[in-house]
């Protein structure tokens, strides 16, 4: 078996993860490896996985690479966000062209489940965003095309985030 048949069967493996440590670095790991595209949705913006130096420098490079790099944020809320002070939103507010924060329509907002598709390829998925576990894996097109799908439904209705806007004054 050659180097690349290895980490290509790596990177076909399915992950299960159990813990704040594991995800954050397995989302962290996503963010690293996205060339176009990232989408989460979730409660809100995760402030065990987002709100860390590494992963803003991460989508703080990925938003800049390129004007066709874009970060789709589907959340229920920003009022914890918000009052918390967390370091993602000042970036949101600077690359507006690049990541987009939207709103989850009230018929979405009892939905639990959390997860993050980059480049319609990879996924980080949770069944509930009031525990850090779940799967993940880094080469999986099919499941992150379903995943994919329900993000867009969901963003498809919803609204984009008013409470983060930066008002020009």
């Amino acid at each position: 078996m050659s180097d690349n048949d290895h980490l290509t069967e790596q990177s076909e493996q399915l992950i299960q993860f159990d813990g704040r440590e594991q995800t954050k670095e397995l989302a962290l790991r996503l963010a690293q490896q996205a060339k176009r595209e990232i989408c989460f949705l979730g409660n809100n913006i995760d402030p065990i996985l987002f709100d860390n130096t590494d992963f803003i420098d991460c989508i703080s490079e990925f938003a800049r690479r390129s004007d066709k790099t874009i970060i789709k944020l589907l959340i229920h809320s920003s009022q914890t966000n918000i009052q918390n002070g967390h370091r993602l939103i000042p970036l949101i507010q600077r690359l507006t062209s690049s990541i987009q924060l939207n709103i989850t329509a009230k018929q979405h907002q009892d939905s639990l489940n959390m997860f993050m598709v980059v480049d319609n390829t990879r996924y980080l998925y949770c069944p509930s965003f009031l525990r850090y576990q779940g799967k993940c894996c880094f080469h999986d097109p099919a499941e992150a095309r379903d995943l994919k799908k329900a993000f867009n439904d969901r963003w498809d209705n919803s609204t984009p985030d008013t409470m983060t806007r930066r008002l020009n004054i």
